[in-house]
C-alpha cells in the first residue's frame, strides 16, 4: 500500500478510506487501476469470498478490514461496507473524464446466469431483479425477497445427534463463529434435542405438509448416502447451503444498493436463472465487478461523455 504522500500524486486512482460509527469500523484501500490483488477481512467468511470475487474480476486492488456489531445482525457491517466501497469508487472516478461511463457484463457460473449494467451518471438508481428455479411462482422480484426457512429448519432438525447437540460448538469446529449468528436467527435453540427435533418437524409439517416432507426426505437422503460420514459432516453441507441462500435473499441487495447510492451510479442487476444460491450470488458479484470496471476503463480521449459537459 502506498503512503499518504504518494497517494496525493495527481492522476492516481487510488486512495485510503475509513468509516467509523458506533456500529462498524471499516478501513479500505482501493486502487481501481490495479491487478486484482486483495486482502479482505470482514469476519464473515462468505462475504469475504464474495468481496474477493469483486476485487479479482474488476482488477481492483483492495485492502479491506471491517468489523461491526454482528452480534446484532450482519446488516450493519454489510451495508456499511457497501457505503465505503461506493464512496471510494465515486471519489476515485473524479470528473469522469475519458472513461467509458457505461459498463455491461453477462456472467455465467455453471447453471446460473447474471447480467449487470452500469452507468456512471452521477445519479443513483438501483434495480435488482431475480428469478430463481428454487422459487415457486416468484418472478421478477426487486430488492428484498421473502425467505422461507421452514424447509431448512426441518432439514437441520434431522441432524441433532450426540455429535452435534450443541450447535455453537459444532460451528466453532468449522471456524464460522461470525456466521453462526445468522443461523441462530432461524433455528430455535429449544429444539436441539431429538424430541424437540421431532416436534419441530411435526409443526413444520402442519404448516406446509408438502414442503416439509420433501425437505425431510431430502435431508435423510443426504444422510443415508454418506453412511461413512458423521452427522456433523452432513450438517456442514446443509449449513453451507443455508448461508448462501440467506445471504442471497437478505444481504446481496443491501450491499449493492448501498454501493450504488454512494458511487452515484445506475446499477441494474438481472439474474436470468439459476438453482444454486452460491453460484447465483457469486455470479452477481463477478458480473458487477466486470461491468463497473468496464465503465471506469479509459477510452484514450479526454472528454466527458455527456452533452451536459459534466457528470
Amino acid at each position: 500500500m502506498l503512503n499518504d504522500e504518494q497517494l496525493k500524486n495527481e492522476g492516481l486512482r487510488k486512495d485510503k478510506f475509513q468509516r467509523k460509527t458506533k456500529e462498524t469500523d471499516i478501513e479500505l484501500y482501493l486502487n481501481i487501476d490495479g491487478n486484482g490483488e486483495y486482502t479482505i477481512d470482514t469476519g464473515i467468511p462468505f462475504f469475504d469470498h464474495m468481496l474477493e470475487q469483486l476485487a479479482k474480476h474488476s482488477n481492483f486492488d483492495v485492502e479491506l478490514h471491517a468489523k461491526g456489531d454482528t452480534e446484532v445482525d450482519l446488516h450493519h457491517l454489510i451495508e456499511d461496507t457497501g457505503i465505503v466501497i461506493g464512496h471510494a469508487i465515486n471519489k476515485l472516478a473524479g470528473e469522469k473524464k475519458g472513461i467509458k461511463r457505461y459498463g455491461f457484463a453477462s456472467v455465467p457460473m455453471d447453471e446460473a446466469l447474471v447480467q449487470t449494467t452500469v452507468d456512471f451518471s452521477g445519479r443513483a438508481y438501483f434495480v435488482y431483479h431475480y428469478y430463481c428455479n428454487n422459487d415457486n411462482n416468484d418472478y421478477n422480484k426487486s430488492a428484498c425477497g421473502n425467505y422461507n426457512v421452514k424447509n431448512k429448519i426441518a432439514q437441520l432438525s434431522i441432524f441433532n445427534n450426540s455429535g452435534f447437540n450443541d450447535l455453537s460448538n459444532g460451528f466453532n469446529i468449522f471456524n464460522r463463529r461470525s456466521t453462526e449468528k445468522l443461523l441462530n436467527k432461524f433455528v430455535n435453540k429449544q429444539n436441539r434435542t431429538d424430541v424437540g427435533a421431532k416436534n419441530l418437524a411435526q409443526k413444520t409439517n402442519s404448516i406446509n405438509n408438502h414442503d416439509s416432507i420433501d425437505s425431510m426426505q431430502s435431508a435423510k437422503s443426504i444422510n443415508n448416502s454418506k453412511e461413512s460420514k458423521t452427522g456433523l459432516f452432513d450438517l456442514e453441507l446443509v449449513y453451507n447451503e443455508l448461508v448462501a441462500e440467506i445471504f442471497f435473499y437478505d444481504y446481496v441487495n443491501i450491499f449493492f444498493e448501498a454501493l450504488c447510492k454512494n458511487a452515484l451510479i445506475n446499477l441494474h442487476i438481472n439474474i436470468m436463472y439459476g438453482c444454486n444460491y452460491h453460484h447465483i450470488t457469486e455470479a452477481v458479484f463477478k458480473a458487477c465487478a466486470v461491468s463497473i470496471s468496464d465503465a471506469l476503463s479509459k477510452t484514450g480521449r479526454n472528454n466527458i461523455l455527456s452533452t451536459k459537459g459534466i457528470i
